[in-house]
């Protein structure tokens, strides 16, 4: 199997509940524990973004996956741990559907530079998410991405696709995803966590990423030198 090393923590799933059902996205059929991230596992996770901190390969972090992230009860202490670790000039970014975002929510991501983008699944909570974040000083966008460049999460979802196709980032960049329960994943798209790479119980800087079976069915392709000959 061709492989290559993980240069980056690109994504952080904190949890894997969240409080919509959205018909477009993999969660209401999650085939994995809904849970939040344990204060063990987000430690040892950042053990793995120093590591690539320090090789200079770390850029920025998504505090995103497939749940909400303000949900989870220590959401404030799991922003401060991250800006400590990436240091004030490493993007944190995160995305939210704003149901649960208040203004206290807002207050803690100004003072931990986050900057937050807004889904538009339900406009009658974005719109006043967004005022709350315009208020509290949060750099902030929107997300509508699910409309005009959605995707079916490499056939999981019976959703239409009008994402362009591009060879994967995740794969050519060498880009991880540590889902909730501690396992590596390769790509965002590998949402029921059934192709693992590794866990962050793994050795820092031992993961290697390489296309997996979601590869042949996803509207992405697969970096030329990771392709079987």
């Amino acid at each position: 199997m061709l492989s290559v090393p993980i240069r980056e923590v690109h994504e952080l799933e904190l949890s894997s509940i969240c409080n919509l059902a959205c018909v477009y996205c993999p969660h209401p059929t999650l085939q994995r524990e809904k849970a939040h991230i344990g204060l063990d596992t987000l430690e040892r996770t950042l053990l793995h973004v120093e590591h690539y901190c320090r090789l200079g390969t770390q850029g920025e972090m998504s505090l995103t996956g497939i749940g909400e992230a303000i949900l989870h009860p220590g959401f404030g202490d799991a922003l401060r741990m991250c800006r400590e670790v990436l240091g004030a000039s490493r993007p944190l970014v995160m995305a939210t559907n704003g149901v649960d975002l208040t203004d206290d929510i807002a207050g803690l991501l100004h003072e931990y530079d986050v900057t937050t983008y807004v889904s538009l699944h339900r406009p009658e909570v974005a719109g006043p998410a967004i005022e709350r974040l315009r208020k509290a000083g949060v750099y902030y966008g929107v997300n509508h991405a699910f409309v005009d460049s959605a995707i079916n999460w490499a056939g999981q979802v019976d959703w239409a696709v009008s994402a362009q196709s591009h060879v994967c980032t995740y794969l050519s960049v060498g880009w991880g995803v540590v889902r909730q329960n501690g396992r590596v994943d390769a790509c965002c798209q590998d949402a029921h966590d059934l192709h693992p790479i590794g866990s962050v119980w793994d050795e820092p800087g031992s993961w290697m990423t390489h296309a997996i079976p979601l590869c042949k069915s996803c509207h992405f392709s697969v970096p030329a030198n990771l392709q079987e000959a």
